[in-house]
């Protein structure tokens, strides 16, 4: 098996060395090959190689210019300015030279710092190899750039000619001079001698297609217009050498226009074009012209052309008194009288002319008119225009015809329904004035709008300024007020003197003047006493495009019929004293059983000051009424908060009895101006008013009210007994108090009654910010806290739209009207 094994392997080993040698054999037979070819390809590529190797053009002048002049052996940095040296030119440009002074860049010698005189070419002033001494001017060592010059230090070289002009003078050349001569000759030349006016005698110096030119003055020619030459028929043209007199019509600088008209003539040509009569109308062949009017002047002749006669601007003569006619003359002259009357429904013609006078008059309204009318009055563009035109023009008669159209179309727009708008609030500075406001709109897209809203805050502002009004409008006011108001001026003296048939009217009118003093809409504007609230709100309606109505309002005083007892300081003082005497008896007659009463009692509790510490911030109150109140319970904290509590409600329902009349009247208008309130609170000073803790029960007690849809009165006490009497009523018809036995039945029914009543009341409610109590507890509170009577008087609360009557809009039901009943 091994030998087997062997034999097999002896002549693969023997195939894996004779492989290799086989690969050299190969690689062998191809050398010569390969090398034959390479012979082949090693002329052909000796030529390239040979051409590269051949220098260029631009090589073998930069060789030559780095060969030519000193050694470049200084850098651009060893360079001075202002310091000389020798070169030599290596290049020459149209711009200049470039000069090898020794260092590895070339110097810039530019054309114009060859020579101090002109040098038209380069290679007329130097050439290559030129060996030069030049300047060094400025190095930019950033750049690698240097320039030099050839002119010596002080000279300055020439701005005039070259070395090509004759005389060398400098002057500059031919061709440059003669271009620049007109302007020059022009800006030296003088105004002409003549001015506006001057009749002159001349000759013709020249001629053109358009005119002649005259001489007016020496070295002086004026343009004698073909329009403005006057010659006779037949008359042969103006030509040069001829001899005219002209007159200077204007002179602008050193042009003179002329003409051969008379300066009158001139002047009447002025006039009538100012008059926008055309001068060619005087030149009509078709036009006669009344007799005698050739011997007028042009203007006249003119206005005659056009028809226009002095008959025409005469004033009516004023008719001489007649003497009564006799009656037969006056029968004659009957029928000539007939016979005048006859033409005079001719006389109305023109009248039809009027409309389209009005018309053409629109046409001259200026846009600056128009948008000055615009800006007073607010109207659209295309009112003010038509106003405008309706009024001539005058802009004060266009303000009253706009107002007009705009109270027109406010009058339509009365009727509409209005259940949309803002509620408003306005407090006066002190908070001892407030107001509360509904205005009314059509949609609340106006009622967001900037103009709507500062129309509800003037109105809000103008009630607050007018103190005797109760009402929006005179039809607002009760008729027994009216009724009461006529029978007191019926009582008057002045009106029992008066006869009997004119008392009614003089009392009425007396009482309608009553009237309007309560109205908001019969007052003065603020802004402008010069229109009342009615138009302003009229103005507005026809500005915004849609009804608005004042619809209710709100004003409280503070402390407004509040009776403040006057103070009588000897009898205080004498109640006082009285008190201080008894208390003090009291107090003698009580020390015995007080002493026993110590004896008898428990031992006394240590209050630490941290318990202290901490019942005051919890409460509120004094460092020792705490600790007193501690001691009470013995260290308790929630039992003598209690404590503390009690006692000062106790305090406060001593305080409520006195008088408080100052406080603050606060408001709170709810997110998108649809819920207001005002409510005035009262407390004894005006110090404690101006408080910051009073200031924040007030502001509590206008979010209170607002929060409270159903509250319409301050107390239980406060609701109408009629009111009461009627739920009252209502409860016992009910089918479930029927099915009650009979002596509980009232029982039952007033319970019902009470608690409808405190569903009204505000003190009864729930405070909004701590739900364990009552407002009247927390007001209780306050008064403790504060140590001053403290209540809330009234209270006024505004829904946007509430109880008004909107018109439900069925939309199937208007489409099918617009379209005649066919979808």
């Amino acid at each position: 098996m091994m030998q087997a094994a062997l034999s097999a392997r002896v002549p693969a080993v023997a195939r894996s060395v004779r492989a290799p040698r086989a690969a050299r054999a190969q690689r062998a037979a191809v050398r010569p090959a390969v090398a034959a070819a390479e012979a082949e390809a090693a002329p052909a590529e000796a030529a390239p190689e040979a051409a590269e190797q051949q220098p260029s053009k631009r090589s073998q002048r930069r060789q030559q210019r780095a060969s030519a002049g000193p050694a470049r052996t200084m850098a651009i940095t060893d360079l001075e300015p202002g310091k000389e040296y020798d070169g030599v030119i290596v290049s020459i440009r149209d711009f200049g030279a470039f000069v090898n002074i020794g260092c590895q860049t070339d110097g810039l010698l530019h054309i114009s710092q060859i020579s101090t005189g002109f040098v038209r070419d380069v290679n007329d002033a130097v050439s290559n190899g030129q060996e030069v001494r030049v300047r060094v001017m400025s190095v930019d060592s950033e750049r690698g750039k240097f320039a030099v010059t050839m002119i010596p230090e002080g000279a300055r070289p020439q701005r005039g000619g070259g070395a090509d002009d004759e005389d060398a003078t400098g002057e500059r050349p031919a061709l440059k001079q003669q271009a620049r001569a007109p302007k020059q000759a022009r800006a030296r030349r003088a105004a002409p001698p003549v001015k506006a006016g001057d009749v002159i005698k001349g000759k013709v110096a020249g001629t053109a297609s358009f005119g002649v030119f005259v001489e007016i003055a020496e070295g002086f020619t004026g343009l004698l217009h073909e329009a403005e030459q006057v010659r006779e028929e037949g008359a042969a043209p103006i030509k040069e050498g001829d001899e005219v007199e002209v007159v200077v019509v204007s002179v602008r600088g050193d042009k003179v226009s002329l003409s051969q008209r008379s300066a009158d003539e001139i002047a009447a040509e002025k006039e009538m074009a100012v008059a926008g009569i055309s001068a060619a109308a005087t030149e009509a062949p078709t036009v006669e012209l009344p007799d005698g009017a050739n011997s007028l002047s042009l203007l006249a002749r003119g206005l005659a052309a056009a028809g226009i006669t002095a008959d025409k601007f005469k004033a009516p003569a004023k008719a001489a008194p007649k003497a009564e006619p006799a009656p037969a003359a006056a029968a004659a002259a009957a029928e000539p009288k007939a016979e005048e009357a006859a033409p005079a429904p001719k006389a109305e013609a023109p009248k039809a002319e009027a409309k389209p006078a009005a018309a053409a008059a629109a046409g001259g309204i200026s846009a600056a008119l128009v948008k000055e009318l615009r800006e007073s009055t607010g109207a659209g563009m295309m009112d003010c225009k038509k106003a405008l035109a309706e009024c001539d023009g005058d802009l004060e008669k266009a303000k009253e015809f706009l107002r007009k159209k705009g109270l027109a179309s406010a009058d339509k727009k009365a009727g509409r329904v209005a259940a949309e708008g803002a509620i408003w609030s306005y407090i006066h500075a002190g908070s001892r004035l407030g107001v509360l406001v509904e205005v009314n709109c059509e949609t609340d897209f106006v009622a967001r709008g900037e103009k709507f809203q500062e129309l509800v805050n003037d109105m809000a502002m103008q009630i607050a300024a007018s103190p005797e009004v109760t009402v929006v409008s005179v039809a607002d006011v009760p008729v027994e007020i009216l009724e009461k108001e006529k029978a007191i001026e019926m009582e008057k003296e002045d009106i029992k003197s008066k006869p009997e048939q004119m008392r009614e009217k003089i009392v009425q009118g007396r009482v309608d003047k009553i009237a309007k003093t309560m109205a908001l809409l019969e007052q003065p504007y603020i802004k402008d006493s010069g229109k009342t609230v009615a138009e302003v709100i009229k103005e507005a309606i026809a500005g915004i495009g849609e009804n608005i109505q004042i619809r209710r309002f709100e004003r409280f005083v503070l402390g407004e019929g509040i009776t403040v007892a006057k103070a009588d300081l000897a009898a205080d003082v004498e109640a006082q004293t009285k008190a201080m005497q008894e208390a003090a008896a009291k107090k003698a007659d009580a020390e015995p059983k007080k002493e026993e009463a110590q004896a008898a009692a428990k031992p006394a509790v240590e209050v630490s000051p941290k318990l202290v510490k901490e019942l005051r911030e919890k409460s509120g109150a004094g460092m020792m009424d705490c600790k007193k109140a501690l001691a009470e319970c013995g260290g308790d904290i929630e039992a003598a908060a209690d404590f503390l509590r009690k006692k000062g409600l106790a305090s406060a329902d001593k305080k409520a009895g006195r008088v408080a009349a100052e406080g603050a009247v606060g408001s709170y208008i709810h997110a998108g101006s649809r819920l207001g309130v005002l409510v005035e609170v009262n407390c004894e000073t005006d110090f404690v008013a101006r408080g910051e803790k009073f200031r924040e029960l007030v502001n509590d007690m206008a979010m209170q009210i607002a929060a409270c849809a159903d509250v319409r009165y301050v107390s239980a006490a406060d609701v109408p007994a009629e009111l009461l009497e009627k739920e009252k009523a209502i409860e016992m018809e009910k089918e479930d108090i029927k099915s009650k036995p009979e002596q509980i039945r009232e029982k039952i029914v007033q319970g019902r009654v009470e608690k409808i009543a405190k569903e009204m009341s505000l003190m009864d409610q729930q405070f909004i910010k701590d739900t364990s109590k009552t407002v009247a507890e927390h007001i209780k509170e306050q008064i403790a806290g504060i140590g001053e009577n403290i209540q809330v008087r009234r209270f006024g609360r505004f829904v946007l739209g509430e109880g008004i009557e909107k018109k439900q809009v069925d939309f199937a039901a208007e489409v099918a009207a617009q379209t005649g009943g066919k979808l």
